[in-house]
């Protein structure tokens, strides 16, 4: 399969994410109480969401331009920050004005926790990564070619409960 240009970008529009979406996670906190609770079921409704996106969007619908991060897994290539800053914008209105700023604080913590943690899981040099050994090998497993498994990054809850789990042969 050809790998598409379509999702390169700069290193800034690929960092940004790193620095704005905890900003949304402050401004959020400030605007509204926080319900644990309420937080904990965002963060949940997050895992489903990458799961969906990873499965259903980037291996089918936006493919070609998906598997150009399978094929040079250190450029910069994703959604640009400069599209998600703008998308979380407008669901930070939405989640204050429908009171729900404690869900999109766990949905938006669990986004950076996916960037972080598949930022680290392809950087073996990372400080981080020897404390995701599973993650690691379920991603890499992800990576190899023809395997269409293991599409949670930042965990693999709904690989299991969708039966796309596949376990690394060395984990037995």
């Amino acid at each position: 399969m050809a790998a598409s240009n379509k999702w390169l970008m700069s290193s800034v529009a690929y960092y940004l994410d790193f620095f704005s979406v905890p900003l949304f996670v402050i401004l959020a906190l400030y605007l509204a109480p926080f319900d644990p609770g309420l937080a904990l079921a965002g963060l949940l409704g997050w895992t489903l969401v990458e799961y969906g996106v990873h499965r259903f969007l980037f291996h089918s619908l936006y493919r070609h331009e998906h598997w150009t991060h399978h094929v040079d897994v250190l450029a910069f290539i994703g959604v640009s920050s400069w599209k998600t800053s703008s998308a979380l914008a407008v669901l930070l209105l939405l989640a204050w004005y429908g009171q729900l700023t404690s869900v999109f604080v766990g949905a938006v913590v669990g986004y950076f926790y996916y960037i972080s943690v598949h930022y680290v899981m392809h950087r073996p040099n990372h400080w981080a990564y020897r404390f995701i050994p599973g993650l690691i090998a379920n991603h890499d497993l992800h990576h190899r070619k023809g395997i269409e498994k293991n599409f949670g990054v930042s965990s693999p809850l709904w690989d299991h409960v969708f039966r796309t789990f596949i376990r690394n042969e060395a984990r037995g």
